[in-house]
Formats: C-alpha cells, structure tokens, sequence
C-alpha cells in the first residue's frame, strides 16, 4: 500500500472512533455531527475525486454498521459527494479559505440530502421527515466549524508540501 493510503486509513479510522465514541451522544435538537460525511468531503478536496470516492466509500460503509437501515446506503452517498466533492475542488482555479468552506457546507448539505434521497428510494421513509432541513443546516454548520483541522490532517495524509495547503 502507498503511504498515502494507509494514512487515509489511520484518518478514518481514529474519526470513526471518535464519532462513535463521543459525537454520538452530543445533539443540538436531536440531531449530531456527522465527521464521517466530512471525512469524504475533505478526502475529495484533498486528494482529488477518486481519493473522494474510495474514503468516501469507506467512511460511509463504516457508518452502515452502526446505523439502522440497508448496508451501503451511506457508503453510496459519501462515496458520490467525495467524488463530487473532489471534482469541483480540482475546479477552483484558487483555493481560498471561503472558498473551501463554501464547498464543505454545500457538500455536507448535498451528502445528508443524497442519503435522505437514496434511503427513500429503497423504502426507508427519509425525506418526508419535517426535521430534513434543520438536520441538513446542523449537519453542514458542524462541518463547516471542524473542517479546518481535518483539512490539515487530509493535507497530511496526501502528503502535500506546506505552500500547496489551504490558506
């Protein structure tokens, strides 16, 4: 395995570990961050969007052993937005900070949106739910607040020189 990749893999993992084991539990009107999402998002700007796709993939498939619903569901939608993710970042001819959170929010936003979507169209009742869009902004707002740490920790796992970083 390359460098990079078991990096990747120490990344999602620890995240994972803290998501389970911390975040779970901490709600703001029921609904809790989602550092799993973030993780895809930041492998997509980071990495490009295969980078985005596979850790999305991963990531998401980690989040279906603990959810309730059908096996692959998150890792369609994760896998989808760290590609789609990965894609618009390769876009951005400069990479400002505004720049990087605007895309953090709306690729949150997106990936609650494209599990809700992919949930109801294998019969889980998912976007008639009258709180989507509160846990859509909770979601992206949470993402937006911690992505500047873990987009360091994805510089690090790319292994990318300090004057490509985001700044």
């Amino acid at each position: 395995m390359r460098g990079s990749t078991v990096r990747w893999l120490l990344v999602v993992g620890t995240v994972y570990m803290v998501q389970v084991a911390f975040l779970g539990d901490l709600r703001i009107a029921g609904v809790h961050p989602d550092l799993m999402l973030l993780v895809a998002v930041v492998a997509g700007l980071c990495g490009g969007p295969s980078r985005g796709a596979s850790i999305g993939f991963v990531a998401g498939l980690l989040v279906d052993l603990v959810v309730p619903g059908r096996l692959g569901t998150t890792a369609l939608a994760y896998s989808l937005v760290g590609f789609g993710t990965g894609l618009l970042g390769e876009s951005v001819i400069r990479s400002a900070r505004v720049i990087v959170l605007g895309l953090v929010m709306a690729g949150s936003a997106v990936g609650v949106l494209l599990y809700a979507l992919i949930a109801n169209l294998l019969g889980q009742v998912t976007l008639s739910d009258p709180r989507l869009g509160l846990i859509v902004g909770i979601v992206a707002a949470f993402n937006v607040v911690l992505c500047l740490p873990l987009i360091a920790v994805g510089q690090w796992a790319e292994d990318y020189e300090p004057a490509a970083a985001y700044r």
